[in-house]
C-alpha cells in the first residue's frame, strides 16, 4: 500500500470508543454506567416511556455518555436509549415520534437511581468496557469530501478502489466493520445517511452506533445497526437511523 495513501488516511481518521459487552447481570452500582438492557437509569417519579402507536412500554436498550465536546463547559450527560420492538421504527421523519426515545440526564447518580422504567425480559443485561480505536468515513463519504484520497485509491486499483481503501484503513489500525461505538465516524451498512434537526434544519452530528449484540440477545432486523444523532445547537433534539444487511 502506498505510503502517501496511508498518511492521508491518518490525517482524517478519528478516535472513538468501542463498546464491548463484558459481564451479564445488573447491580445498582452500575446504574449510571455505559451498559446494555436491564433496568434503565431513571429517577424518582419518572414513568416508563410508552410507544404512542401500539401503547406498549418501550424497551430499554442501551445507555452511554457521548464523547465530550472540547468546547463544552460541562461533562456530557448520560443518554438512555429506548426502542419499540413491536413497531420497529427505522427513524424516518414520516414515523410518529415516540416509537424510540433518547433521554438525557445531566446529573445522573446511583444515589438518584429509581427502577421505574421496567425491564425487557428478552434482552440480557450486560455491563460494558470501552476501548479507544480509530475509524474512517465510508468510501462514499471519501468520494464526496476527499476526492484526492479517492483518486489515490483508484490509482492503485481502478476496478476495486473500495478494497484498496479498506485494506489501507486496516493497515493503519482502523476498524472497518460495524461495531457498537461512541463518537468517531458511523460505519454504514447500506450507505451514508443524514438526520436534520427539526428546529434549525441543520444536519445533526453522529454520536453513537449500536450494533446487533449476540450476548445481549439484541438484533436489529437482519444483523443490523442503529445510528444515533444529536443537534449541536439544540441538545434536546435527537435523530435515529436503522440499517440492516
Amino acid at each position: 500500500m502506498s505510503e502517501s495513501l496511508n498518511e492521508a488516511l491518518k490525517r482524517i481518521r478519528r478516535e472513538c470508543l468501542r463498546v464491548v459487552p463484558e459481564k451479564p447481570g445488573f447491580a445498582k452500582l452500575m446504574a449510571t454506567e455505559t451498559r446494555f438492557a436491564g433496568p434503565a437509569y431513571a429517577e424518582i417519579d419518572e414513568a416508563a416511556p410508552v410507544c404512542p402507536v401500539c401503547g406498549e412500554k418501550l424497551s430499554f436498550v442501551f445507555q452511554f455518555y457521548p464523547m465530550p465536546d472540547k468546547k463544552a463547559l460541562s461533562a456530557p450527560p448520560l443518554l438512555v436509549f429506548y426502542y419499540c420492538f413491536k413497531c420497529t421504527p427505522i427513524g424516518t421523519e414520516k414515523e410518529e415520534r415516540g416509537m424510540w426515545l433518547l433521554k438525557a440526564y445531566h446529573t445522573a447518580s446511583p444515589a438518584k437511581f429509581n427502577d421505574g422504567s421496567g425491564v425487557d425480559q428478552d434482552l440480557t443485561p450486560f455491563s460494558c468496557r470501552t476501548e479507544k480505536v480509530h475509524v474512517l468515513p465510508d468510501y462514499e463519504a471519501i468520494e464526496e469530501k476527499y476526492p484526492d484520497i479517492a483518486a489515490m485509491c483508484e490509482g492503485e486499483d481502478a476496478e476495486d478502489p473500495v478494497s484498496v481503501y479498506e485494506d489501507a484503513g486496516l493497515e493503519i489500525g482502523c476498524v472497518m466493520e460495524p461495531f457498537t461505538s461512541i463518537g468517531g465516524y458511523p460505519i454504514w451498512i447500506q450507505g451514508e445517511a443524514e438526520r436534520s434537526c427539526p428546529v434549525c434544519k441543520k444536519p445533526m452530528e453522529f454520536i453513537c452506533q449500536i450494533d446487533s449484540q449476540q450476548e445481549v440477545q439484541l438484533m436489529w432486523g437482519d444483523a443490523g445497526c442503529v445510528y444515533l444523532f444529536q443537534c449541536h445547537e439544540h441538545h434536546d433534539q435527537f435523530g435515529m437511523e436503522m440499517q440492516c444487511f
